[in-house]
């Protein structure tokens, strides 16, 4: 038992007035003649002694009478985290961390956790005195909003100015950093924190040692599920073929839910709906498929029925559907480009898709790619250092190249410089003499050689007689592989560009690939795939940069962003990286970017995953970073309050001590009554 008014106790000295009258009683005699003192020797035994023991009884209950009021002055608890006294008499500081990241826009009975937290901290200064200095702290962002007294007026005012936010709390890294950047020299810290600590994750914490902490759970939402991801898993994305989409989606909430409609839409169309039911914990996959509607960006999103966490229940994305490909091939010869030009006008007859440009290089100088999407090289005698080095920034910036290896790459003043851009390593030149090199049948899901809206591949596939040898790493997929195990066509990338590597060149000397019925569509998809820009439509998670890489000619045009919310800003380019940067990413939904006022490119914001509801118990992760005696998990209820007086301070005892009191008065009336036979 502790007590919180421990000056209370000076008022026990009065326990010395019943033992001043007793020792008084007993000096004060009364001489009283007796003509014999027979009869009082017959008493001695029996009614003296039974006088003695109830003037005892009476001095003992007077004490005990006294002594319970006396405690019960001195506000009597059971043993609490804080020292009673302590905690009551001396100054102390308080942290007070408010989480409004988005996991705290669940529901609980109608009310959000933010609200729930928000109405039990407006109790704080009736449960800390007045000489505690508190700092109000919220986590998105991260910012001390309040430092003073707890009794201050504007404290109310202050927590009801802390909104809510679809931004990820980093909740711990905040606590650690605040509690230390304070330095309070207050001999009490003590530090409460209103979250639901969805993230379970916790850094090396340096949290100081004299602060104690109250964890305060305002509880688990009932009825929710949630989209955990949305992506588009067609590599082609043409308007003339089918789009899939590939999404997850949880239930995370706390109760079965059926019949539940799942809808794709394209813009703002429905173009897909799929009808499912959950059990709690479960977890689905759910495949789409649709025609895109236009060229240019596509903005898809997958949309659940409204439920108790609404920021889980829609997730864009954006794809870029191909409108025109600026492709540059350089070759060898006059032949070789030539047999390339047949090769796009079987792809685009039209020239609707493809803007094509050739050169004749055998010796690559400089490539002046400025305007180029997909890069052809083809057989090239020499690269030139400055060559090398317009290739790299080309990919970096998210370029597609095409290269066809004819030997050069084999001489070893090349090594560092293909090195760099992550190409395999160059052997020998195998020939196959009089024989052939057979090609080994495609994997079925590999998803340049699938659906290619060829009857019988296998007639289709190519012979070869030379190739060269190469020297590959795991970050080379591999496409294309003759039986002998040696690859003919793999895939990486530099930077953000995609690079397909033939090891064969497009020569009837080499292998009949020319004559092949692969080969159209083939190149077809190698053009789509390096010629589409993803980079740019890529999504961010909440509150990340994002960078739209630019040409070099669109630097000092007008760049605007628009928000979801339809907030117009303009954007300052970065002329050294070419790009510019978007940082204020704080909205669900799609950010649209404009060029002169004609709309350039867009991009999607998707919800952190670690503000994706988990509803896991806590209590556990908290003791490995935190000592058990540092802390008190909390939860949240209508007698939040008068819970957290009694973890903080024991539990009130002044009930028990007046009911002894009142006992004990009863019991000093009922021995000290007078009794009447002895009155007569």
């Amino acid at each position: 038992m502790t007590i919180l008014s421990p000056s209370a106790l000076i008022f026990l000295l009065f326990i010395g007035i019943p033992i001043l009258i007793h020792i008084l009683n007993r000096l004060s005699v009364k001489k009283v003649n007796f003509s014999t003192i027979r009869f009082i020797k017959s008493l001695k035994n029996n009614a003296l002694r039974k006088l003695k023991f109830k003037k005892m009884i009476l001095l003992l209950t007077r004490i005990g009478i006294i002594s319970a009021l006396v405690i019960l002055l001195s506000r009597p608890v059971t043993k609490g985290f804080m020292p009673g006294w302590v905690s009551a008499e001396l100054e102390s500081r308080l942290l007070l961390v408010i989480d409004n990241s988005s996991s705290m826009s669940g529901k609980k009975n109608g009310k959000t956790l933010l609200e729930l937290s928000k109405n039990a901290a407006f109790s704080i200064p009736q449960i800390f005195n007045k000489n505690t200095t508190v700092n109000i702290l919220k986590t998105c962002p991260p910012q001390i909003v309040f430092s003073g007294k707890v009794n201050d007026p504007s404290f109310t005012e202050i927590i009801n100015l802390i909104n809510p936010t679809v931004s990820h709390d980093n909740l711990w890294s905040v606590v650690d950093s605040m509690s230390n950047i304070i330095n309070a020299k207050e001999p009490i810290k003590e530090c409460v924190v209103f979250s639901d600590f969805q993230n379970t994750t916790y850094p090396n914490l340096s949290l100081p040692n004299s602060w104690k902490f109250y964890l305060v759970d305002p509880g688990e939402v009932v009825n929710n599920l949630s989209i955990n991801n949305l992506e588009v898993a067609s590599r082609i994305k043409v308007p003339d073929q089918l789009l899939k989409l590939k999404t997850s989606i949880k239930n995370s909430g706390k109760q079965k839910i059926a019949n539940t409609p799942i809808n794709l839409f394209f813009e703002d169309n429905r173009v897909g709906q799929v009808i499912s039911e959950f059990d709690k914990g479960s977890n689905k996959e759910f495949i789409f498929q649709a025609y895109p509607e236009k060229k240019g960006v596509l903005v898809g999103s997958i949309k659940l029925p409204l439920d108790d966490y609404i920021n889980d229940n829609k997730w864009y994305v954006t794809a870029p559907i191909l409108d025109k490909i600026n492709c540059l091939i350089i070759g060898n010869s006059e032949d070789e480009l030539s047999m390339f030009k047949l090769i796009i006008d079987a792809i685009d007859p039209n020239k609707q898709l493809i803007n094509l440009e050739s050169r004749k290089q055998p010796i690559v100088n400089r490539l002046f790619v400025e305007d180029v999407d997909i890069l052809i090289i083809h057989n090239p005698e020499a690269f030139t250092e400055a060559a090398f080095d317009e290739l790299d920034i080309f990919l970096q910036r998210g370029g597609g190249l095409i290269w066809f290896s004819g030997g050069m790459e084999m001489d070893p003043s090349y090594n560092k410089y293909f090195s760099s851009l992550s190409f395999p390593r160059a052997k020998t030149i195998i020939g196959s003499g009089t024989g052939i090199f057979s090609l080994e049948f495609p994997d079925s899901d590999n998803q340049i050689l699938s659906d290619l809206n060829i009857r019988k591949l296998g007639n289709e596939l190519p012979e070869y007689y030379r190739y060269v040898r190469h020297n590959y790493a795991n970050k080379h997929k591999v496409h294309m592989q003759l039986t002998n195990g040696d690859p003919i066509l793999l895939e990486f990338s530099r930077g953000t560009g995609s690079i397909f590597y033939f090891t064969s060149l497009m020569n009837l000397a080499w292998n009949n690939m020319p004559i092949r019925g692969l080969l159209v569509p083939l190149m077809y998809r190698l053009l789509v795939l390096g010629g589409t820009d993803e980079e740019n439509t890529s999504p961010v998670v909440i509150g990340k940069t994002k960078w739209i890489n630019l040409d070099q000619n669109e630097v000092r045009d007008q760049w605007e962003v628009l928000s979801p919310s339809g907030e117009k800003s303009l954007l300052v380019p970065n002329f050294s990286k070419e790009s510019i940067q978007v940082n204020s990413t704080d909205e669900l939904g799609v950010y649209e970017i404009y060029q002169n006022g004609k709309h350039y490119t867009s991009f999607s914001t998707y919800l952190h995953p670690k503000e994706i509801l988990n509803n896991d118990n806590p209590q556990n992760q908290f003791s490995n970073f935190l000592n058990p005696q540092r802390f008190r998990l909390i939860d949240l209820d209508d007698k939040f309050s008068n819970n957290f007086n009694e973890t903080r301070q024991g539990k009130s005892l002044w009930k028990v001590f007046l009911l002894i009191a009142t006992i004990l008065m009863l019991l000093e009336t009922w021995v000290g009554r007078p009794i009447s036979k002895n009155t007569k």
